[in-house]
């Protein structure tokens, strides 16, 4: 009897370890394509980049990649209820996908492939991004070259890559400008969107800042009359020789940007100027002129996220 029963547990060892090795080998099996998929679907339903980063094969140019990674976690939205459609056969280590999504209230359809990358599958090359083309303009005026989209400063007037999500579209520089567009994309079929943009309420402040700097700038102490900066010192009249010239501002110019973002003027100044110098008959002189019309005039224009003036 205790020979039957010392044997009786032996083996009911030996079944016990053989199931733990099954175990074993079901958990640390490679994730099929389809669980892939599955993944990489809920990842898109979730907002998770770093999920799909890990996912990818190949990352995209350190520009693209930015864009790609900014704008998606900074989306508007994302899609809802993905389900796989079609799992495609798999040709050469590649497999095509084909699902279905609500994208910004519409039935979309997702497409990407997934490739062998060791005993994994890996999201392919580019396929799984969604292409994207914005046009911005000031009404009908000066052309912006980026947007935001999300949180990403994307490029305008070329294919911007994407994931299928839904995306907030603003003008840039966001701080100086208003307007812009919610749209839904997926790769099923390539997206463009028109941006009309206007001077946001602060516009004009932040442009005073920039010019009262620059006034201030033009307002010192120099040797000669400072060039491009509105300045009209008839000097030449009392003095046969100038050796330093001195400012006073009184009240800097006034600041109005045009409608159509492409000029702006700054009017209504008030400087003093006290130039020193040899009068003509050689002794040391030194006049005072006043002009109440002190005015800056110039161009703007817009890279990325800053408004730049440019004074003439």
């Amino acid at each position: 009897m205790k020979r039957a029963a010392v044997v009786g547990i032996i083996a009911g060892a030996a079944v016990a370890v053989a199931a733990a090795g099954a175990a074993a080998w079901f958990l640390l099996r490679p994730a099929s394509v389809e669980d892939v998929a599955r993944e990489y679907l809920a990842a898109l339903s979730d907002g998770d980049w770093e999920a799909i980063d890990g996912m990818r094969a190949d990352p995209l140019p350190d520009d693209a990649d930015v864009v790609v990674a900014d704008s998606f976690t900074g989306a508007a939205g994302y899609a809802q209820d993905p389900r796989i459609e079609t799992i495609g056969e798999e040709r050469g280590g590649r497999v095509e996908v084909e699902a279905t999504a609500e994208i910004d209230g519409s039935s979309r359809t997702i497409v990407f492939a997934l490739t062998r990358v060791g005993s994994d599958w890996k999201l392919a090359g580019e396929d799984y991004l969604a292409a994207l083309t914005v046009h911005a303009a000031i009404e009908d005026g000066t052309t912006l070259p980026a947007v935001r989209i999300g949180d990403a400063l994307a490029p305008t007037k070329t294919v911007v890559a994407l994931l299928p999500a839904v995306y907030d579209i603003r003008a840039a520089p966001s701080d100086v400008l208003e307007g812009g567009a919610v749209i839904g994309v997926s790769n099923d079929a390539p997206a463009a969107v028109d941006v009309e943009a206007s001077f946001s309420p602060d516009a004009a402040g932040l442009a005073q800042e920039q010019l009262d700097a620059y006034a201030e700038s033009c307002t010192r102490a120099a040797a000669e009359v400072p060039d491009q900066c509105g300045l009209i010192v008839p000097w030449q009249a009392d003095l046969a020789e100038l050796e330093r010239i001195a400012f006073r501002v009184e009240q800097l110019p006034d600041v109005t940007l045009s409608p159509t973002g492409t000029s702006f003027d700054a009017t209504g100044g008030i400087v003093v100027a006290t130039a020193h110098g040899l009068r003509r008959d050689g002794t040391p002189g030194s006049f005072t002129y006043r002009a109440d019309d002190w005015a800056l005039r110039g161009s703007i224009r817009f890279s990325g996220e800053e408004m730049v003036l440019g004074v003439r």
